[in-house]
């Protein structure tokens, strides 16, 4: 495979400023594939809380790593946070380092940014984005920076691939780890065993969603769900649907225009007892 590096610029290869030690890293941050199995979600994890001023994010830069040999590139990207923009600034293809692996780079164009919410516990989006090739690109992963092929690519490649959040109240770079690293299309998400599931061909939609969502699904026989719980980041229930337990395809069509901007949470219950889990985002625009 042809060695190249699209879009990225010159700074980027001789900035490794940012690997140097961070008094306060305090957090994660976290990669996820919402239903539809099409649309990524980065968002990340304040362990701690930041009040204006302090909250002020002075630069970001968020790296995906994937394996070589599947067509891939950042397309629909879309803000979660008012007033920011990112932009997919770096692709860097087989590096001479880490040849089995591509990496993708992410940067916040704005500086001075605080519109970014960081309350200890609540998970706060950032962006999501799709492939622009229609096939699957197989998992999708966010760098540790102590990532063994990401210090290779580093020191021999000369080439910044690190994850970085440079916030006022850490005092540096604020990215303390990765809570959930690896995305992948090639699984649908569920917190059950897919033979325990009471749904099946689960579908939610738009993503982002504004002012209404649709959740379509089909029940498993003897498993009918009959209540949809939805929660937010914080993790308090936010609504609360009764259905009525009957075989076959169902829908609902949410009302969300009432709820604020974020993250949510959405659990189908059977009478049996299991759940089948889903997330949806909420943006206001």
């Amino acid at each position: 495979m042809i060695k190249q590096i699209r879009h990225i610029a010159l700074w980027l290869a001789l900035s490794v400023a940012c690997c140097a030690p961070v008094l306060q890293a305090q957090v994660k941050f976290n990669l996820s594939i919402l239903p539809d199995n099409r649309t990524y979600l980065v968002s990340v994890l304040p362990e701690t809380t930041w009040p204006v001023p302090l909250n002020m994010v002075g630069s970001m830069q968020i790296v995906i790593k994937k394996e070589t040999g599947s067509a891939f590139m950042i397309g629909e990207l879309t803000s979660l946070v008012p007033n920011v923009s990112w932009w997919a600034n770096a692709y860097l293809e087989s590096p001479n380092a880490a040849p089995e692996h591509d990496f993708v780079c992410i940067v916040m164009r704005e500086r001075a940014v605080k519109d970014i919410l960081f309350n200890a516990g609540v998970e706060t989006p950032l962006f999501t984005f799709v492939n622009q090739f229609p096939n699957c690109a197989g998992p999708l992963e966010l760098v540790e920076n102590d990532d063994p092929d990401v210090q290779a690519v580093v020191n021999f490649d000369r080439i910044n691939i690190t994850q970085n959040m440079s916030v006022l109240g850490a005092q540096g770079n604020a990215f303390s780890g990765v809570l959930q690293s690896t995305a992948d299309c090639t699984v649908v998400a569920t917190n059950v065993d897919d033979t325990e599931s009471p749904v099946r061909n689960l579908r939610v939609f738009p993503v982002p969603a504004n002012r209404r969502l649709q959740i379509f699904w089909e029940n498993t026989p003897g498993k009918e769900v009959d209540r949809l719980i939805v929660s937010n980041a914080a993790g308090r229930v936010v609504a609360v649907h009764k259905v009525a337990p009957m075989s076959g395809a169902q829908n609902i069509e949410l009302d969300i225009k009432d709820l604020s901007a974020g993250i949510y949470s959405g659990a189908l219950f059977a009478g049996s007892g299991t759940i089948q889990a889903f997330r949806f985002v909420v943006i206001r625009t």
